[in-house]
């Protein structure tokens, strides 16, 4: 078990260093400042979303089991923080802040 939570771990500092290399040259700091956070933003919420249900859920069928428990949440709220942290910086990228609108640099 310690084993798959390094390698979320990997997974996890891959993804953000791989987002912030990502961002886009040539467009407002601020804006693009405020992108990112509300991309964090709901990348948290969507791991929230998806971890807390199923810890819970996990209790109510076998409460002696709480590590178990804690392991899927985490699993599942790291998954999900994942694909909406890339989801989002492909989105950023394409979508917000497309070439035509980055100033030359």
């Amino acid at each position: 078990m310690h084993f798959m939570f390094l390698i979320l771990a990997f997974m996890l500092w891959a993804v953000v260093w791989g987002f912030f290399h990502a961002n886009p040259k040539g467009v407002p700091p601020t804006q693009l400042l405020a992108c990112n956070l509300a991309i964090f933003v709901l990348a948290a919420g969507a791991a929230l979303v998806s971890a807390f249900p199923l810890y819970f859920d996990a209790l109510a069928v076998k409460p002696d089991h709480k590590s178990v428990a804690i392991y899927l949440a985490a699993m599942a709220g790291g998954a999900a923080f994942m694909i909406v942290v890339a989801a989002g910086g492909l989105a950023r990228n394409l979508l917000v802040f497309p070439l035509s609108r980055r100033s030359p640099t």
